[in-house]
């Protein structure tokens, strides 16, 4: 009964994950739109009418944070895993939670910081209470999309924390394969990749390939 509920909250953070890299990709694909309209009101009026420099800066940051979950929950973060792969099962268990520790710690960082440069805005004189405002036609109080963004990194910061405590559980228990299925890297990801490239380099110096210098 606990495994069960174990997978169903793991796949419900994995489905919000998702839900939020869709949203922040459907933020982007609008901020490409309202570019190319923009473009277009400069040639055609001279003038800026969608103010979509400033629009694509807040939408950008906010996308970045909400996706950096996703990331990590579909393992696609960049790791290098040369050393990784001669460990024993034991020894990439501890490099798991080394990383994801390590990754944890990044993330507050990047969190404290943000909601320190929410609260700063909001505490300047502006135009509204909400406090300080960009220089520009929009006058957008900064603690607006600010805020946004910190909420993104608030849940990448989340989700590492609970990554590394369900990691460590599963270390504890002595249960790697729960380690490699959750922060693991596959082994045989490495060697896929490997006998891809080899397989490919083969076909091009076969002798009947026209490819294949005589």
């Amino acid at each position: 009964m606990q495994n069960s509920d174990h997978s169903v909250r793991e796949g419900f953070l994995e489905r919000l994950a998702r839900l939020f890299a869709w949203i922040s990709g459907g933020l982007i694909l609008a901020c490409a739109i309202l570019i190319t309209l923009d473009v277009f009101a400069r040639d055609i009026f001279n003038d800026n009418f969608f103010e979509s420099f400033e629009i694509t800066i807040y939408t950008y940051a906010v996308t970045v944070a909400f996706s950096f979950a996703f990331a990590l929950t579909t393992k696609t973060h960049i790791r290098i895993d040369v050393i990784y792969a001669r460990f024993p099962p034991l020894g990439r268990a501890l490099l798991d939670i080394v990383s994801v520790a390590l990754l944890s710690l990044i993330a507050v960082i990047f969190c404290y910081y943000a909601w320190s440069t929410t609260f700063q805005s909001l505490s300047f004189p502006g135009p509204t209470r909400l406090g300080a405002a960009s220089a520009s036609e929009l006058a957008v109080p900064l603690v607006i999309p600010q805020s946004i963004w910190s909420l993104g990194l608030t849940w990448f910061a989340a989700i590492c924390l609970i990554y590394l405590v369900r990691g460590l559980i599963s270390l504890a228990r002595t249960d790697l394969k729960a380690v490699e299925a959750l922060i693991g890297i596959a082994a045989h990801e490495a060697d896929a990749e490997i006998d891809e490239a080899l397989h490919a380099t083969a076909g091009k110096d076969a002798p009947g390939n026209p490819e294949h210098p005589h």
